[in-house]
């Protein structure tokens, strides 16, 4: 039986703008077992849920959100899937928490570019968030960095480390086990029988994304990963379900 999670990618990204209101809301009244959201530091210390650190990536500003205060990110625009301006705006992780209020597992995953010291103090940030919100116990630290990890980790908080390589499995292992770190964030394209063997035979959790298609957790499910992270989560819950009543996620 396959037991995985169906996790919501940037809070569920076919449902509305992603990191946005409007698809949070969704995905919390649906049968979705997690979010997922990418969030920025700003220059005046807050966290925020946008994409990318390169505003034009996501919103309609221009720099890099850590050169923005926190009030001017969240009176920009997210885009729409079409690249446009919607009139979805960004939240802090502040409200993302009071929204979220622990009825799902959330993963923030700690963004900045070429900058480990700023994803460190992102993540410390993200740690400080959560605990006023008393948020510990449902939300995970995740990041490509590994400074984010490692510092998430430190606090006492799950952390999970993004791979887009399958690296040397067992060094990897390795690696989060002397640092605390929980679990490994991988693509799907690069799972394979050596990498999960490693990351299980660890007791490292594995998510895997962005998974879309059935056709695409056929692939991976046999691998054992705790969670699936899909822009349709919702949809691919019942997807899998279907191919076996008894095996749902």
């Amino acid at each position: 039986m396959y037991t995985c999670a169906v996790y919501a990618h940037r809070l569920g990204s076919d449902y509305g703008p992603e990191s946005s209101r409007s698809a949070l809301e969704r995905s919390l009244a649906e049968d979705v077992g997690g979010l997922e959201c990418d969030v920025c530091l700003s220059a005046d210390g807050h966290v925020v849920a946008i994409h990318d650190p390169f505003l034009p990536l996501s919103t309609d500003l221009e720099g890099w959100a850590n050169e923005k205060g926190a009030d001017q990110l969240c009176d920009a625009h997210l885009l729409d899937l079409d690249g446009q301006p919607s009139a979805e705006r960004p939240m802090r992780v502040d409200e993302l928490l009071e929204r979220v209020g622990g009825r799902l597992p959330l993963q923030l995953d700690v963004k900045a570019y070429a900058d480990p010291f700023l994803a460190r103090r992102t993540a410390e940030a993200i740690c400080d968030i959560a605990d006023r919100h008393a948020a510990r116990e449902w939300v995970e630290v995740i990041s490509f960095f590994a400074t984010a990890c490692v510092t998430a980790a430190r606090r006492g908080f799950r952390s999970r480390i993004v791979t887009w390589s399958d690296y040397e499995p067992a060094a990897l292992a390795e690696w989060a086990l002397e640092h605390g770190v929980t679990g490994i964030s991988c693509e799907g394209f690069v799972l394979g029988p050596d990498f999960a063997a490693a990351m299980t035979g660890a007791g490292l959790g594995m998510s895997v994304g962005q998974v879309n298609r059935v056709e695409q957790a056929e692939k991976v499910l046999p691998f054992g990963p705790e969670i699936l992270v899909s822009d349709r989560p919702a949809e691919l819950t019942r997807e899998i379900t279907a191919l076996d009543p008894g095996r749902g996620p």
